[in-house]
């Protein structure tokens, strides 16, 4: 009587069993449809950490094998087109630093910088970077989709001012005030003053050696060389002034040059504080002269 009763209950447990397993392979049927559907609808929305979780739902072992297939499909493309970010700070003096907290749209994100790149939504984002302490830096930043390692670097704390820059201390030789170089002195202009006259000497010189030539050929020579006296003679006067007249011209001039070019230099102490006994003056004059005889030339000057 015992065995019938044993085996109805062996039975009841084996239909209770097969009943919880038949349920729980729908269920685990319908959570990964579920998934799958949600998947998609994230993944057009834009959501991409949201549809992977999703698809790693139902490409689990457990789900069926059409679904699974499909969502292991559209994981290899959402991870594809999550893009990712590389968050850096620096302090105000230009030192890395990792004690920072990081917040992205109101939501946690890290809770220090490690270098290392984060997955995030593409799209806009509000960061907000606190440091430990308390200093806040907020950034608005633009994640393309499938962009990776998105480079995001802020600077936390106030920026040093700069060191003041020491001008260095002047050296004997600049604190001496710079004076006027050395001049030429009087000697300068006493070689300007016979350059002029020397040009003036090389002009008489010229006019008269024209002057000569005009009474050349006054003189009338003939091819035995008889000449007019009167004539010749005062061609032979000119003649001689104007070679005085260019020599004494060329000597004055090259006088001049050499004085104003190589001319000593004055004192800077006694420039402009000479006594009057000391003052230097110069002239300098050529004058030509004619006569019934023939021409000459005057000089005359003074130092």
């Amino acid at each position: 009587m015992k065995t019938p009763l044993l085996f109805a209950l062996a039975s009841a447990a084996t239909l209770s069993t097969l009943t919880s397993f038949a349920d729980d392979k729908a269920a685990i049927k319908a959570a990964c449809l579920d998934a799958s559907s949600k998947a998609q609808t994230l993944r057009s929305a834009h959501q991409l950490l949201e549809a992977r979780e999703q698809l790693r739902i139902c490409s689990a072992a457990r789900c069926p094998t059409v679904v699974r297939d499909d969502c292991a499909r559209w994981t290899d493309a959402v991870e594809s087109a999550l893009p990712s970010v590389v968050i850096t700070a620096k302090t105000g003096a230009g030192l890395d630093t990792v004690d920072v907290r990081v917040t992205v749209d109101g939501q946690p994100f890290a809770e220090k910088l490690d270098g290392r790149a984060l997955p995030i939504n593409p799209g806009a984002h509000a960061f907000h970077f606190v440091a430990t302490d308390g200093t806040v830096v907020d950034r608005s930043v633009v994640v393309a989709e499938g962009e990776s390692n998105h480079q995001i670097a802020v600077v936390i704390g106030p920026v040093p001012p700069p060191a003041p820059v020491v001008a260095p201390a002047p050296t004997a030789a600049a604190r001496e005030p710079e004076g006027p170089g050395p001049s030429k002195g009087p000697w300068r202009t006493v070689g300007w003053v016979l350059g002029g006259a020397g040009i003036v000497g090389l002009g008489v010189g010229f006019g008269l050696g024209a002057v000569a030539m005009g009474d050349k050929n006054s003189a009338h020579c003939n091819g035995a060389g008889q000449c007019l006296p009167g004539p010749l003679g005062d061609a032979r006067s000119a003649a001689t002034g104007a070679d005085v007249a260019v020599a004494v011209g060329a000597a004055f001039v090259a006088g001049g040059l050499a004085l104003v070019i190589f001319a000593p230099a004055a004192s800077p102490e006694r420039e402009g504080q000479a006594p009057a006994t000391e003052h230097l003056a110069a002239r300098v004059g050529l004058a030509p002269s004619a006569g019934a005889h023939g021409g000459s030339l005057v000089i005359d000057g003074a130092w």
